[in-house]
């Protein structure tokens, strides 16, 4: 059977496990430069703050009601994305991570052909134990099934205790009936308006659609969805994931840039950045675009963009940093304002596969000193070893995350002590 494990409010509950003060008081994790709220707490959904409100609407909300704020701490949150799933594959021998938050995992079916809810308890209490974050786990047949049982486990917390097991197919038609179409894993709000012409407006009507009728809505996908809504799983689990064909770095300057030279150390950061993070999982890229552009609520900003082959592909950070920084002075416009800028690498392909080029120069000390980098950056922190063209550091180009939290469980001056 499958099985998925969400975190209660991940990003809030990250910020509570190590700042008690947060608890029991409405709490709001923003966005990037701190400009929207992307998480907020019970507390603060009942003061009816909505996801994505700007902060700069709601200063007397939050002035009012005492209001936490705190800007994303996405090391923290995927240091504990990490740390939930070790717990889960310590349960189950097959773990697909969804999201952030999220997690499916096998467990196995009964002899009575239901779901073992007491080893979904056994691994909330685990997680709560050994993590400290408030878990929700919806069991079903099909991943499908999971997942709709998750969200009503979600929707009625103190009835079911955090554990919802839709095997029983008498439970699941009963629960099904009350249950909005749009809530339905896969079903958005365009999806839904199709679909309610032909009388489905409940989970349960949508399971009693024909699968001719629900491919012509919403092609095979919806056909699919409708057959696992019924306890039939049409997708093989894939435990490895799809490889990578494209990854970038794009970032919002905390600090409007109008500067060539600052423009160009920005775009080398990010291409440095996005270097490391191919040459972590063995890949290579052939092609790369770099992007900056001004603020779209300032008439005449400016926007521009360039492209290259990487030939031979690699996943260098001198040879891509040195493009970079060369594709933004080309890009630069005296008197513009910048506010953002980022770097994309794509045809990524594992680097023992990549293709030599015939004219290329090969350097015999690449290997051995990318190692090394990676090695001391490793250990002593990222940026201990850098890019000449990278700058000093003494100027950030990131975005503003003035109410971060430190990192706690990622840099060990920043450990908590008991005292």
């Amino acid at each position: 059977m499958w099985a998925i494990l969400d975190i209660t409010n991940f990003y809030v509950s990250a910020e509570r496990l190590f700042d008690p003060r947060l608890r029991n008081v409405p709490v709001l994790v923003l966005s990037n430069n701190d400009g929207c709220a992307v998480a907020r707490s019970e507390e603060a959904k009942a003061l009816h703050i909505k996801m994505g409100a700007p902060v700069f609407k709601m200063r007397d909300v939050i002035r009012r009601h005492g209001v936490e704020l705190r800007s994303s701490n996405y090391e923290l949150y995927a240091d504990l994305n990490r740390r939930f799933n070790m717990v889960i594959a310590e349960h189950s021998d097959t773990v697909e991570i969804y999201s952030i938050d999220e997690s499916f995992f096998r467990l196995p079916v009964l002899p009575n052909g239901r779901g073992d809810v007491a080893m979904a308890h056994r691994i909330r209490e685990a997680v709560a134990q050994s993590v400290g974050l408030p878990t929700r786990i919806g069991l079903g047949p099909t991943r499908t099934l999971s997942k709709v049982a998750n969200a009503l486990a979600k929707a009625s917390e103190k009835v079911w205790h955090g554990v919802i097991d839709l095997h029983d197919v008498e439970l699941r038609n009963r629960m099904f009936a009350t249950w909005p179409v749009e809530e339905v894993w896969g079903i958005g709000g365009a999806l839904a308006a199709r679909l309610r012409p032909l009388g489905v407006r409940t989970a349960a009507d949508l399971t009693a659609l024909p699968a001719a009728v629900a491919r012509d809505v919403g092609t095979v996908v919806l056909e699919r969805l409708v057959r696992e809504l019924n306890g039939i799983e049409c997708s093989d689990f894939a435990p490895e994931p799809e490889p990578l064909k494209g990854t970038a770095v794009t970032r919002c300057f905390g600090e409007p840039v109008g500067d060539r030279d600052a423009l160009r150390e920005a775009m080398v950061r990010r291409a440095v950045r996005a270097a490391e993070k191919i040459r972590a999982q063995g890949l290579v890229a052939s092609r790369m675009i770099a992007f900056a552009h001004g603020s779209r609520f300032k008439p005449n900003a400016p926007s521009a963009s360039r492209s290259a082959r990487l030939s031979p592909a690699t996943h260098d950070p001198r040879s891509i940093a040195g493009m970079a920084g060369t594709m933004a002075e080309s890009m630069f416009v005296p008197g513009s304002i910048y506010s953002k800028c980022g770097v994309m690498l794509e045809g990524l392909h594992p680097a023992s596969e990549a293709q030599i080029d015939l004219f290329a120069a090969i350097d015999p000390k690449a290997a051995p000193l990318l190692a090394a980098i990676d090695g001391l950056n490793g250990r002593f922190g990222r940026n201990t070893v850098r890019v000449a063209a990278e700058g000093q550091g003494d100027r950030s180009y990131d975005t503003k995350r003035e109410r971060k939290s430190p990192s706690w469980t990622t840099r060990i001056a920043e450990i908590p002590i008991a005292r």
